[in-house]
């Protein structure tokens, strides 16, 4: 080997299939290592401004661990003090930087105790550098796609496998939403969510006024629709006592009763019989025998008003007429 680069004396690991700080894991089952053997390169803190720092060797999977041995640049600036840290103990640990994510999901029987993102279950990486604490914000660098698109653990929704959407075709996604040109950019669909947000505020402003005016008026026809029944019944009650089927203090009572239910008490007026007194009574006049009998002198004394007989003529001048001959023609 060059004495430009040095092989570590151990090896680490690069990877395994736990949750990280981040909340989602990879799966080393999902691991594509042939992709990162085609260049297998590290930084130090995956600063790729500061150079590459070391390659790895002896690349393998053991179980759950990916695991590798670093090769140190020692052209680099920062090569000798990185392999004097990882010889002495300083650099104790390996971090997979850009990882490329080619299929992921939100299987709940795939997710661990804390994980709380997606379980990416094919993927590579395409750096790994050797870091001072695994899992810190600089370990674990941003995602992409298949097409290096950026990915945002935030948007990787979905709960079955599937090639993430880039960014390009999620812009294009939204833009036909929003029934824009499909080349829409950030600062134009930027500018119409915002119409949009404006838009349903005042929609729900509007709505809100619409909820408390159908409240009013429903108030108002509530009040009403109670004023007509309280007269409706007040009507009713001074006719039944007009008519004497009702006391006054039937009437109060009954008012009472009835309040909002002109309809039960129409029907209940209706079934009731007229008061008569017992002297109405008594000067009633006896009807007796069949009308169809009755003489001149029968309608006479059953029926003083007279009434009787001019229905009679009205209805049947020829019985009339008859009982009036025999009356005054005899």
């Amino acid at each position: 080997m060059s004495d430009k680069l040095k092989k570590a004396e151990r090896s680490y690991v690069l990877s395994d299939s736990s949750v990280n700080e981040y909340g989602f894991r990879l799966l080393t089952s999902g691991y594509e290592i042939e992709s990162f053997r085609k260049n297998p390169i590290g930084y130090y803190m995956h600063k790729r401004e500061d150079g590459i720092v070391l390659k790895w060797e002896d690349l393998r999977v053991e179980g759950d661990q990916v695991l590798g041995v670093p090769v140190i640049n020692l052209a680099n600036a920062r090569g000798e003090q990185t392999l004097q840290e990882a010889e002495n103990g300083f650099l104790n640990a390996a971090s997979v930087g850009h990882i490329v994510v080619l299929e992921y999901s939100l299987d709940k029987e795939l997710m661990l105790p804390g994980q709380t993102g997606p379980t990416i279950t094919r993927w590579y990486n395409k750096e790994c550098s050797l870091v001072d604490i695994p899992g810190n914000c600089n370990a674990l660098t941003q995602l992409y796609d298949a097409n290096e698109n950026e990915l945002n653990l935030a948007d990787m929704g979905g709960s079955r496998q599937m090639y993430p959407m880039g960014n390009h075709e999620l812009l294009a996604t939204m833009a036909t939403h929003l029934k824009m040109e499909k080349t829409s950019d950030v600062h134009q669909i930027g500018k119409a969510v915002e119409r949009l947000a404006q838009k349903a505020t005042q929609l729900e402003a509007e709505n809100q006024l619409l909820y408390e005016e159908r409240a009013r008026l429903t108030a108002t026809l509530d009040e009403i629709q109670a004023s007509r029944k309280k007269a409706e019944v007040q009507s009713l009650l001074v006719r039944a006592l007009e008519d004497k089927k009702v006391t006054v203090e039937l009437r109060d009572r009954l008012a009472t009763d009835y309040a909002g239910n002109p309809d039960g008490l129409r029907t209940l007026i209706a079934a009731m019989p007229a008061y008569r007194s017992i002297a109405e009574q008594l000067s009633q006049p006896k009807q007796e025998g069949n009308m169809a009998d009755w003489t001149w002198d029968d309608y006479e004394r059953n029926d003083p008003s007279g009434k009787k007989l001019m229905e009679l003529r009205a209805t049947d001048a020829a019985k009339y007429q008859e009982l009036f001959n025999g009356k005054f023609n005899a």
